[in-house]
């Protein structure tokens, strides 16, 4: 495009880059996944424990995840890992991909069969269920689930 003098005007290159870094800038990325992967689905076990405290409910935090919420949640979260994985383009860090990916697979079966094991008919009334355990189980793998698929996230928004 040319002026009225016959100039072609010059146009900041600033603006487009901004606009492009901000839109593939990988730590967005990551927040992103951060609030709607992880909080939003830990949100409905915050509304159970919030719900129970305004009713002067008697559970404690423990008990409340005691019956494996945290095990489906990290369960979800590995597996849009494993498939975020499967989708990358690059061959970059490809071991340290491939760590990541086996590790939530591995974690993906864990905390279903945990989940498995706390759901169990029998498991609600089972004297031998010690729930304090699976209150502790489920904090410990989902804090190495957020550990594992954060990682696989910054690994895969690093490198496109």
């Amino acid at each position: 495009m040319t002026t009225a003098d016959g100039e072609t005007p010059q146009t900041s290159g600033a603006a487009t880059t901004a606009s492009t870094t901000s839109a593939h800038d990988p730590w967005m990325k990551v927040l992103h996944w951060a609030f709607f992967s992880v909080i939003f689905a830990v949100l409905p076990i915050a509304a159970g424990y919030l719900i129970d405290a305004t009713r002067q409910g008697d559970r404690s935090f423990s008990d409340l995840i005691s019956h494996g919420e945290l095990y489906i949640v990290s369960a979800g979260l590995t597996a849009a890992a494993v498939g975020q994985s499967f989708m990358k383009k690059s061959n970059k860090h490809r071991f340290l991909h491939a760590i990541l990916t086996f590790t939530n697979i591995g974690l993906f079966f864990l905390t279903s069969f945990l989940y498995a094991d706390a759901v169990a008919p029998n498991a609600a009334n089972d004297p031998e269920v010690r729930r304090d355990v699976m209150a502790e189980l489920s904090l410990w793998f989902f804090a190495i689930t957020l550990i594992t698929t954060g990682a696989s996230t910054v690994l895969a928004e690093v490198e496109e």
